[in-house]
């Protein structure tokens, strides 16, 4: 848990848990599906796409969370976050779904996840200059995240808290993902 208070942003932190704890991530899995009712569908808006993405969080919905995530998803790294998350011997600046996949996964089923609680706070949306379609849309949010579970009547976990910026744009069935996620956060 030594990456804790070295950044904010939560899936950082959460790469850090997963490598440098063996059993924080290694439960059964629940085999009662978390509830979907609240989810907005269709998902035509960044807004409504960041309401499911916070509620596919503190539900831990890893389906739901996917859907949240553009096939061509890359979580852009702080320098001073980079390191061979591939296992590949090169250093990684970014990563991409799959690994988001196993990640994510592994902390929604973990045990001492039994609380999510993430806060997405900001109201900015503005076309992406890079995208000369003009679909592609940027989201600045600050952000709370606390991870944690409770023993013997106290909280143990991890309180991450940041900016993130978002870049959205439509899938093929017109619904807005996460196409980019870049850290923002000051270390």
């Amino acid at each position: 848990m030594k990456f804790i208070m070295k950044t904010g942003i939560m899936q950082v932190v959460i790469a850090a848990i997963l490598i440098g704890s063996g059993c924080l991530f290694s439960p059964e899995p629940d085999p009662t599906p978390p509830d979907t009712s609240e989810y907005h569908s269709p998902v035509d808006t960044p807004t409504k796409l960041l309401e499911n993405f916070q509620l596919a969080y503190e539900t831990k919905n890893i389906e739901a969370y996917m859907d949240c995530l553009h096939e061509e998803f890359e979580f852009m790294l702080l320098e001073v976050d980079w390191d061979d998350y591939t296992g590949n011997g090169e250093i990684d600046q970014s990563w991409g779904r799959d690994i988001e996949e196993n990640m994510a996964s592994n902390m929604f089923a973990s045990t001492d996840a039994e609380i999510v609680d993430l806060t997405l706070e900001g109201s900015s949306e503005v076309v992406w200059y890079g995208d000369p379609s003009g679909e592609t849309l940027q989201l600045v949010r600050s952000f709370d995240l606390k991870v944690y579970f409770w023993d013997d009547d106290q909280q143990v976990g991890f309180h991450a808290v940041g900016n993130a910026l978002f870049l959205c744009k439509p899938n093929a069935d017109g619904d807005y993902q996460i196409w980019r996620w870049v850290d923002q956060s000051e270390t």
